[in-house]
């Protein structure tokens, strides 16, 4: 049996942990990688419940470049305040990529997208791609309906017959 080919769609990455989203003909197969564990699950299309897409500003990591970005800024004063223009200079040119970082983040957010199931759920975060984040969002929302009305259009509702079903035994 050979494996049906999988497509990328996007990527979750934290702090401990890497992500990676795949598209399938039947699910979205999410690949965990957690130091030198690798698991596998998946969210069938047939039982997706819920699609999102939010944004989301990621906390941790405008507290940290800020951080960075005061640290070096502060050092840069203290340093300018002394007279040393040249550790001055150094220290604020070091300090300049996080308070970039920082303010980028603040303005442009993250979008994520995530699909519900049953048992599991895939996490999509994008930082700068905005439109391809909707167009995964729409892909995986076109094909979880698709896939779900094609279930309900091949199941047949019989009605059952009222002379079918067991009846409960007597009680005496």
């Amino acid at each position: 049996m050979t494996p049906s080919p999988r497509k990328l769609l996007g990527r979750n990455v934290r702090m401990m942990s890497r992500e990676s989203v795949y598209e399938t003909a039947d699910a979205v197969e999410v690949e965990s990688r957690e130091g030198y564990e690798v698991s596998r699950k998946r969210v069938l299309y047939e039982e997706v419940l819920l699609v999102t897409i939010h944004r989301a500003v990621g906390v941790p990591f405008v507290f940290s470049t800020a951080l960075a970005a005061m640290l070096f800024g502060s050092i840069a004063m203290i340093l300018l305040s002394l007279k040393l223009e040249s550790g001055a200079i150094t220290f604020g040119i070091i300090g300049l990529p996080f308070l970039l970082a920082c303010i980028f983040r603040l303005v442009l957010k993250v979008d994520c997208v995530t699909v519900f199931g049953k048992r599991s759920k895939a996490v999509m975060c994008f930082t700068i791609r905005k439109r391809l984040a909707r167009e995964v969002y729409g892909r995986i929302c076109a094909r979880a309906v698709e896939v779900q009305r094609a279930m309900v259009q091949r199941e047949p509702a019989e009605p059952i017959a009222i002379d079918e079903v067991p009846l409960p035994p007597a009680s005496e």
